[in-house]
């Protein structure tokens, strides 16, 4: 880890009652503990300070040795004293001491629960995930960690997408920081503060797989107003209320069941087919990517002529699946003669090294 990582991580201990009140909501028992080892220090500062200073005015004592009787005594580990002590001395010292067992003894015992137990090694991890969370830029998020959302994740993180999983129940939450290692934040995804914490301003999708229709309608909302341009993909449990929650200001209603039967029911008659996408979908971690590419994004000798003009498809070298209009409908398998106007948008598929060698070559 960085130096830098570490010195913001210690700015953020000292800065956080300053820091947004959305922020510190996800952050509640982190802030807790951070108050708790503050005052701890703080109260180990406060208590050697005026043992020092005491002696100094009292006894006449250098500097150093008032620090070191200070600490001594309220350490109690009973060494000599190393300084003669006068009546005022000692009356000052008994004060030190009962003062001792209260607040001496409740700093250094905060202070050994915290780093005892890994609660700092958690502080830090959880702050870690913070950083990483608000650096994040055109991602996606993840509403729900069921099992729905966790084919979505596992298929986001396939495609190296950005992604962060709202969630709120303990175990998932748990699941999700020790198996998992993906950048979560905890709470309820209907809370416009949580949005949020997981960059609702910043992301450029939404997947919503909340159980209840009712709160995947009042998340679709909330993110709309806090992202405009947000794309919005949401399961719908019931298929009566997939109309309802497209007005709400959902892109694309998915209706598992819906999927499942119609998976099952190709299986009849196509099981060959089938299998081939399957194959497709489980040959491995990030081997098949499939993408849309608008034609704008296309190097300009290839916009505004045909494919076959164009050498697109000998220079591509991926399969050009289908190619969607400006009006919403797909051409699949265009022909050769097909022009590629900017307002369109292809579709092609192929691994990621592919991929990777297609945006150097032929996209800006």
């Amino acid at each position: 880890m960085h130096l830098h990582t570490y010195f913001r991580f210690f700015s953020y201990l000292f800065s956080l009652p300053r820091v947004q009140p959305e922020h510190r909501k996800r952050f509640e028992r982190i802030a807790l503990t951070v108050q708790r080892l503050r005052l701890a220090v703080l109260f180990l500062l406060a208590m050697t300070l005026l043992g020092t200073i005491g002696y100094v005015l009292i006894e006449k004592a250098t500097w150093f040795d008032a620090y070191y009787m200070t600490i001594i005594t309220l350490a109690s580990v009973g060494f000599d004293e190393v300084i003669p002590l006068s009546m005022a001395g000692r009356v000052f010292t008994s004060f030190l001491i009962i003062f001792n067992l209260g607040l001496f003894t409740y700093a250094i015992s905060t202070i050994a629960h915290v780093f005892a137990e890994g609660g700092f090694a958690k502080l830090f991890a959880e702050y870690t995930m913070l950083d990483k969370i608000r650096t994040l830029k055109g991602h996606t998020i993840v509403c729900g960690f069921g099992r729905h959302a966790e084919e979505v994740t596992r298929e986001l993180s396939k495609q190296g997408i950005p992604f962060v999983v709202i969630e709120q129940h303990p175990e998932k939450i748990r699941d999700l920081g020790e198996y998992t290692g993906y950048l979560h934040v905890s709470g309820d995804a209907t809370d416009e503060a949580i949005l949020k914490e997981a960059g609702i301003e910043r992301a450029a999708s939404l997947v919503i797989t909340l159980p209840d229709d009712s709160h995947n309608i009042f998340v679709i909302i909330s993110a709309r107003q806090l992202n405009p341009a947000l794309r919005i993909i949401c399961r719908a449990n019931m298929e009566a209320h997939a109309t309802k929650l497209r007005k709400a200001g959902a892109d694309h209603i998915v209706m598992p069941e819906r999927i499942g039967g119609f998976y099952m029911a190709t299986l009849v008659n196509k099981p060959d087919l089938v299998e081939f996408f399957t194959l497709l979908s489980n040959m491995g971690p990030g081997n098949i990517v499939f993408e849309e590419i608008p034609v704008h994004h296309l190097l300009a000798q290839y916009q505004g002529r045909s494919i076959e003009e164009s050498r697109f498809s000998t220079d591509c070298r991926l399969p050009i699946v289908a190619i969607r209009r400006p009006d919403g409908q797909y051409i699949l398998n265009p022909p050769p003669q097909t022009v590629l106007q900017p307002a369109m948008r292809i579709v092609v598929f192929g691994n990621p090294e592919q991929m990777t060698r297609f945006r150097e070559h032929l996209m800006h």
